[in-house]
């Protein structure tokens, strides 16, 4: 598997396909393995990069400061180093609040990015964030990573029939050490880049389930705000929709990309 230093840092990535580039950013906790079908499927016509960021998978866990900006250096440095100009980003979760900060910092090298499952800003300033972020912390001291892991896995993959998946993801969340998961998720609440939303041109998909975290009509709103976006729902889906639904998304991606290059 590739290494890259990157800013510093160790960062383990896929590299696979030729053709345009096609970058896919994971979740929090977890790392590039979530994208397995999204990179069989799209090697075959794209050059594909899929990064473990740093603290998470196999790249470097430094004991340092963690942000959605420093995540979105890391992914511009490494695109530098692989001689990518511009590329198609696809983030999920927090990968699609990195994607929203490098179209907030850097438009230019991105040709188009997809948001699954995520938003522009993660509020740190009602009781309701400030409750949400407490629960996570506490459950995480009190119980430790293997049964928050699986307390996480449950409610992103809700529903029968999930429970391979929920085993597979509460395993990735479970070998976080604890120390390094919560600087990144402390460093997730009040990040956001909403007072540049309507400033962001980059042809933008927002993909959600329908059983996301949060409300279609939240994603509608970013969708509203922006100069070029459009909203996809996937139906029956939660918050891990590339991984319980990888065909309908990777063929939600694919007709997205498709069309950008039609109306470029």
């Amino acid at each position: 598997m590739p290494i890259a230093n990157v800013n510093g840092v160790s960062i383990t990535y896929v590299d696979e396909g030729q053709g345009e580039p096609l970058i896919l950013l994971h979740g929090l906790g977890v790392s590039r393995a979530d994208w397995g079908p999204q990179i069989d499927h799209f090697s075959h016509s794209f050059r594909v990069i899929a990064p473990d960021f740093r603290g998470h998978g196999d790249s470097a866990k430094p004991d340092g400061d963690y942000s959605v900006p420093i995540h979105a250096a890391d992914v511009i440095a490494l695109m530098d180093q692989l001689g990518i100009d511009s590329a198609h980003v696809v983030g999920l979760s927090m990968g699609g609040m990195v994607a929203f900060q490098m179209a907030a910092d850097a438009p230019h090298r991105l040709r188009s990015m997809t948001i699954i499952n995520s938003g522009p800003a993660l509020p740190d300033d009602s009781f309701a964030a400030k409750k949400m972020l407490w629960t996570r912390i506490l459950s995480i001291r009190l119980l430790g990573m293997k049964a928050y892991g699986r307390k996480v896995a449950e409610n992103m993959f809700p529903g029968e029939g999930r429970e391979n998946l929920i085993e597979l993801f509460a395993a990735q969340i479970a070998s976080n050490p604890k120390r390094i998961y919560l600087k990144n998720l402390k460093s997730l609440f009040g990040w956001g880049v909403l007072d540049r939303l309507v400033g962001i041109a980059v042809p933008t998909l927002m993909l959600t389930g329908d059983r996301d975290y949060s409300p279609v009509a939240a994603k509608q709103a970013v969708v509203a705000a922006m100069q070029n976006a459009r909203l996809v729902v996937i139906a029956d889906s939660g918050h891990g929709t590339p991984i319980e639904k990888p065909r309908e998304t990777n063929e939600a991606i694919e007709a997205f990309i498709r069309d950008v290059y039609a109306t470029g």
